[in-house]
Formats: structure tokens, C-alpha cells, sequence
């Protein structure tokens, strides 16, 4: 069934709990196969059985046989298994047993209309404060980060819509909204959580596979809801952790003028992860990491000034 249901259009799972979701849904499939060819083969049956004929006499004894209530029965007892035994277990795996922080990779995701904005806590491990009443789309500021506040000055925020995880690394995110509702959607990471205003929702996954693949919003969010998409990009962990220092670096400098090098070679990071070449892009990153550093090297003996807008930002990476 779930070969049948990938060539109907199913991705193929890349994260450790893609194969007990594939499970479910090859039985809830099956399900709706047996349901469907049995009412359709009962519904001909009544069509050709009771079809409209001369001199036809009433029966007065009508059916006596239980087939109807023994299927209908059957049915029952099937979704009760299928829900007991299969989709709860998984359901409760996914929302119960979330990782311990300390071994997980932690990021806060802010739906708005029609954006996805990611942050990841930076080398302290502590996320800074954040406000409604901080948030300014002009100034960048998209989800209101306090930056006077101490842990706020090595958060690292991405631009918006892109998501980098490492392979093989528990992955938790803390969902939530600043406008409407939304749904997080990776189909080939099968992730799926809607984001409520006012809500933090904390949701986990296994990446088992380097690559690029988009992120949609899965709910009717506006007139503008078909533009909002993201990517999401797998990494190696060395990979993954030299990409981040240089983001981080990238925000520390600040400045395009001595930060465009590095912008270019991230880049070109994300364009060998969507052509599935995982080796060049950790390569890449490692580079673009030596980059950054030299960059603020240079910036320093340059005696420039440190910019608090956060406004110099490649808009690819």
C-alpha cells in the first residue's frame, strides 16, 4: 500500500518517525480500499437487485440475515484498533516524549502573515526576551527580540523562510504566531503543526537526510497564503555548525561591505544542498566560516563602527 500510495504522490520520509506515520497511513488506506470497493459492490448489488420491473410482489418477511450489522461491526472494531493500537501510540510519541533540550537542537518558529521567521539561541544556549510591542517590519525586527537584553545579543536569526538542522540531531521547535493561525507543513520530514496566537507549541523530529526541501503553510491564512513558504535545509553536523558561527559572525560585523564574500560562499552552501551534495556544502560552510572570521579581523583594524540596526542581510541564505 505505501508503494502504491508514493506513486499516487507520497514523498518518500526522510526523519526517524516518517516510517510508524507511513504505517498509519497505509492502514487507514487499506481501511478506505475495503470500505470502498464493499459499499460500492453493495450499492450495485441494490441498484441491479431492486432495479424497476413488471409484476414485481412484495415481500412481507424482509431480511433476515445480520451481514449489514456483523460489517458495520467490523468496520468498528477495525478504526478501534487502528486508533488504539496505531495512531494514539504514535500521536502520544510526538507530543509527549520531546527531547531534553541539552540534546536537542532547540529553535523558536514565529508564523506571520505571510512569512516563516526561525531562531536559534546562539552560543549561550539561552534564548533572549522578546515583545509584541518590539515589533518592527521596517527596523527588521520581525519577531520583537529585545536587543538590549543580555541573552538576546548571540541569537541567531536567519533570513526569513529559511530553516537549517543537522542530520541525525533531535530536532525541536517551539511553534507559534503573531497574527493569524498558520500550519507548519514539511511533507517529507512529516511535520505538521498548526501555529495559535499566544501559544508556544513544542513539536520534535529526527532529520535522517541531508538535502533542501520546501516548508508550506497548511492553512488558509489570507489573500496572500500562496506565497507563504520556506525552506528547510539538512546538513551535516560540521556542516550545520560552521554555517551557524558564521551567521552569528555575519551579525556580529554587521556590515555588508565586509560580510558579502561570506553571504556569497552561504549561498552557494544551500544550492549543493538542493543538488543533494551534502560533502561540498560542509566543505562550504567550513570555508564560509574561516571568511567570516577573517571579516571581522578586518573590520576590527578598520576601526569601523558596530551598527545596531541589523539591517545588512543577504536575502539567500
Amino acid at each position: 500500500m505505501l508503494e502504491l500510495l508514493r506513486r499516487g504522490g507520497l514523498p518518500d520520509g526522510f526523519t526517524a518517525q516518517s516510517q510508524s506515520i507511513d504505517s498509519v497511513m497505509s492502514w487507514v488506506h487499506i481501511l478506505m480500499l475495503i470500505l470502498f470497493v464493499g459499499w460500492g459492490t453493495f450499492f450495485i448489488y441494490t441498484l441491479i437487485k431492486f432495479r424497476k420491473k413488471p409484476n414485481v410482489s412484495a415481500d412481507s418477511k424482509g431480511m433476515k440475515n445480520h451481514y449489514s450489522t456483523y460489517s458495520e461491526a467490523a468496520v468498528a472494531i477495525f478504526e478501534i484498533i487502528l486508533l488504539v493500537g496505531f495512531s494514539f501510540p504514535v500521536w502520544a510519541n510526538r507530543v509527549e516524549n520531546v527531547p531534553d533540550p541539552s540534546k536537542s537542537e532547540v529553535i523558536k518558529v514565529v508564523a506571520q502573515q505571510f512569512k516563516w521567521n526561525m531562531r536559534y539561541p546562539g552560543e549561550d544556549g539561552v534564548f533572549g526576551r522578546t515583545s509584541p510591542d518590539l515589533i518592527d517590519d521596517q527596523g527588521l525586527n520581525f519577531i520583537g527580540l529585545d536587543r538590549k537584553d543580555t541573552f538576546a545579543s548571540d541569537d541567531i536569526i536567519p533570513t526569513q523562510g529559511h530553516m537549517h538542522l543537522p542530520v541525525n540531531k533531535d530536532i525541536t521547535i517551539e511553534m507559534t504566531t503573531r497574527d493569524v493561525i498558520h500550519s507548519f507543513f514539511i511533507p517529507v520530514m512529516r511535520v505538521k503543526q498548526d501555529a495559535i496566537p499566544g501559544i508556544s507549541i513544542p513539536f520534535w523530529f529526527t532529520p535522517t537526510k541531508t538535502g533542501s526541501w520546501e516548508i508550506a503553510c497548511a492553512q488558509l491564512c489570507g489573500n496572500s497564503h500562496y506565497i507563504m513558504k520556506g525552506y528547510v535545509h539538512v546538513h551535516t553536523q560540521k556542516g550545520f555548525d560552521s554555517y551557524m558561527k558564521a551567521l552569528s559572525v555575519i551579525q556580529e560585523i554587521d556590515d555588508y561591505d565586509f560580510t558579502y564574500e561570506v553571504e556569497a560562499t552561504l549561498s552557494q552552501v544551500i544550492d549543493f544542498l538542493k543538488k543533494d551534495d551534502s560533502s561540498k556544502a560542509e566543505e562550504l560552510a567550513v570555508f564560509a566560516l574561516s571568511q567570516a572570521e577573517q571579516a571581522k579581523i578586518d573590520k576590527e583594524s578598520s576601526g569601523g563602527d558596530d551598527d545596531d540596526t541589523w539591517d545588512d542581510w543577504g536575502d539567500d541564505w
